[in-house]
């Protein structure tokens, strides 16, 4: 029972580890998925008003 709470710790550890080394790569990634979006609502918006005209 030792081996298994002690082999759930370790692997909690680990998880917790490999989150802390990819987390900035999930703020890299929401930043260009945020800029993305603000350029396809521009070029939606600029089609718009090009239409209207």
């Amino acid at each position: 029972m030792k081996v298994l709470i002690g082999s759930i710790i370790v692997v909690l550890v680990i998880c917790f580890g490999v989150w802390l080394i990819l987390s900035p790569s999930f703020k890299k990634v929401g930043n260009t998925a945020h800029k993305l979006r603000e350029n396809v609502q521009g070029e939606e918006n600029g089609e718009e008003k090009q239409e209207r005209q």
